[in-house]
């Protein structure tokens, strides 16, 4: 049984119902050739209903007439209203996949009787998902010895069989608090020598941690380093050493930091816990001195540093602008250099099913050499084999159902030649792809799984592998592979690593194995999003964008921003910071020389300074260094931007508009020139 996630996902240029609805008709019509012209109200029944995560409800949702008799054969569009549910349409049931509220609802497009036109009848009823019971406690640094007269903030996590539980407080007691009194909320302070027992709980769960109180040796701190000093936006470690009366270092402390800004006005940074006890690390979303103190015990001890600004944004200056054929909407793209020494950017279209060659050797004179017609209405996706000879193209819409990947021969940039349409088990839609040796990873639409294949013989490419997430409720999006690690963006489910010869799990392209993944959501409005639309890695950290439309909040268009994983430890996946344009949301990334480009639909495009560690909210410290709105009078949606995506090739920046076409950018060098 198939349990669709969301049941319609709206796209800026296109929407994927989950069925026909008739078109407005020229004559008039009556009953007995529309049962749709019966119905005079929907009905969902129950119309409130309560689950838990991963339990299942059935509901029925009723077309009546004026009686209150159902109406059969009307044409009844179920769906989900949030990503709190999925929705069966075939058997009517419901499952939990977040816990939340939302509704699920239906509706009925009924002609009018007389001429062209519909109305539209809708109900609805509401669905509340329930989190699972808590099944354990995570506590966080623990010490099982403490000195006399420290304090110290316990930390600890609920969480259910499916995640974490933000909702549920841990709230904490002291077997002995004359020795180690904890506030409910973990605040410890230690008393006097002796031991004590120290009980986390949540619910009828418990943790238990013994802890020893001894005499505290500590005669003096000292942080180091002694003078810092950082732009805003640079991660800032600081160590504090505890000495006893003889100048030994102390171990096992457990301090208490906090920072200040110094002088009148308002300054913010950001402190973080490490996973050293000893160390701070302070990220300053602000220039101007601040002062940073630990505290153990009775002593404290402080340093000050100097933020200063990070360089103003660079100049983005438009160096050219391709405009497709009229009514092409441009899709993705990929710039590179072709086996004649000249330079060829590759563009899709979103309806037209054609794959454009752009000569771009002169990158102020982009023009289209020739054209291809892929089999399938929609060409999303276009990638290109390190030695420049092939071409993969992502096709779906096909109008005879068979979609697939084209393979196509770029021996000739200038006018790539169709080699074969390969179909196998991808008829279901390929939304993306990535190209490795001879190897092609497709996002398979039908299956929601990821398929590798073979292509060493373009002629006759061959299935070699396969992985998809072991659930029904799922949906893939987007791949990308970089040493042998496969990052799949698998929307609610958040990003996804595979082992495809990387060695660290044993896993080959015919046989992935699962690494790790990350799941994330967050609100926007009522309702809760993951939406997990892009990946890419780059050093230690893998960006994640996420693509949202139809919130409440998307009044002027899509919502979601860039999520930065940190996978310096790759089994363990943890979200260290964010990049948000406000009231934007984003589309397609590209990350290289310490620069992330990203396509965004109504903001255009944006570099941001990726260099570094990264930690906190990276549009706030001034991170963003470029930017540039892909619009003018021309395109599909005039004097509107919506940016696809964006490579940086040879000193230039290429970008394509779902609107507007190919655009070529320059940006202003690292430091600006000074006279």
């Amino acid at each position: 049984m198939k349990v669709f996630p969301i049941a319609i996902q709206i796209h800026p240029l296109g929407l994927l119902a989950v069925s026909v609805l008739l078109a407005g008709r020229a004559s008039p019509v009556v009953a007995q050739d529309n049962p749709d012209l019966l119905v005079d109200r929907v009905e969902v029944r129950p119309d409130s209903v309560v689950i838990h995560v991963g339990q299942r409800a059935h509901v029925q949702i009723l077309a009546l007439d004026a009686d209150g008799n159902a109406v059969e054969g009307a044409d009844i569009l179920g769906s989900a209203g949030g990503a709190e549910i999925g929705y069966d349409p075939v058997t009517s049931e419901v499952v939990g996949l977040v816990p939340g509220r939302t509704t699920v609802g239906g509706r009925v497009r009924r002609p009018v009787p007389e001429g062209p036109g519909f109305q539209t009848i809708r109900g609805r009823g509401t669905v509340t998902v329930l989190p699972l019971p808590v099944s354990s406690i995570e506590l966080g640094h623990a010490p099982r010895r403490v000195f006399e007269g420290t304090r110290a903030t316990l930390r600890a996590k609920a969480h259910s069989a499916e995640r974490e539980r933000e909702d549920v407080r841990v709230t904490w007691t002291s077997s002995n608090p004359g020795v180690l009194s904890v506030s409910q909320g973990g605040a410890t302070h230690a008393l006097s020598s002796g031991r004590a027992t120290l009980v986390a709980s949540a619910g009828d769960i418990r943790r238990l941690v013994q802890v020893e109180v001894v005499a505290n040796p500590i005669a003096s701190l000292v942080i180091a380093p002694r003078e810092s000093s950082a732009r805003v936006g640079d991660v800032l470690r600081l160590e504090v050493v505890a000495l006893d009366r003889q100048g030994t270092a102390v171990d096992g402390i457990d301090p208490s930091w906090s920072w200040s800004g110094l002088g009148a006005q308002a300054y913010d940074a950001l402190l973080l816990e490490s996973d050293m006890s000893s160390e701070a690390i302070i990220v300053p979303n602000e220039p101007g001195p601040y002062r940073v103190s630990a505290t153990v015990g009775s002593l404290t001890t402080a340093v000050e540093f100097e933020a200063v600004p990070r360089p103003l944004r660079r100049q983005v200056r438009r160096i050219a602008h391709g405009t497709a054929p009229a009514g092409q909407a441009t899709t993705d793209l990929w710039v590179f250099e072709g086996t004649d020494g000249r330079d060829y950017t590759y563009t899709g279209t979103f309806s037209g099913g054609l794959l454009y060659a752009w000569d771009v050797t002169d990158p102020a004179k982009p023009t289209i050499t020739d054209s291809l017609m892929i089999d399938g209405r929609r060409v999303n996706d276009v990638k290109i084999n390190s030695d420049a000879t092939l071409a993969v193209v992502t096709s779906e819409n096909a109008p005879t159902r068979r979609n697939g990947i084209t393979l196509v021969d770029i021996s000739d940039p200038a006018h790539p030649k169709k080699i074969t349409h390969f179909t196998e088990n991808l008829t279901g839609g390929i939304h993306n792809a990535w190209i490795e040796g001879d190897l092609v990873y497709a996002v398979n639409y039908g299956t929601r799984d990821i398929h590798i294949v073979d292509v060493s013989n373009p002629q006759e490419p061959k299935n070699v592998g396969r992985w998809g997430l072991p659930k029904e409720d799922k949906f893939i999006h987007d791949v990308n592979v970089l040493d042998g690690l496969a990052y799949l963006s698998y929307w609610d489910d958040g990003v996804v690593i595979l082992d495809v010869g990387a060695g660290i799990r044993g896993g080959t392209p015919a046989d992935p194995k699962f690494v790790s993944s990350y799941q994330y959501s967050y609100k926007l409005g009522d309702q809760s999003y993951g939406n997990t639309h892009h990946a890419i890695r780059y050093g230690d950290y893998v960006f994640t964008g996420d693509e949202i439309f139809g919130c409440s909040e998307c009044v002027n268009g899509a919502r979601g921003y860039i999520h930065v994983i940190d996978v310096s430890d790759i089994f363990n996946p943890r979200e260290v910071a964010f990049y948000r344009v406000p009231e934007a949301g984003a589309h397609n990334m590209w990350a290289e020389d310490g620069k992330l480009y990203i396509g965004y639909y109504h903001a255009g495009l944006r570099v941001v300074d990726i260099s570094g560690e990264l930690r906190g909210d990276l549009y706030r410290q001034g991170r963003e260094i470029g930017w540039f709105m892909t619009e003018d009078a021309t395109g599909l949606t005039p004097h509107a931007t919506s940016t696809w995506g964006a490579q940086p090739y040879k000193g230039k920046i290429f970008a394509s508009d779902g609107s507007s076409g190919l655009w070529v950018v320059e940006m202003d060098p690292d430091e600006p020139l000074v006279p």
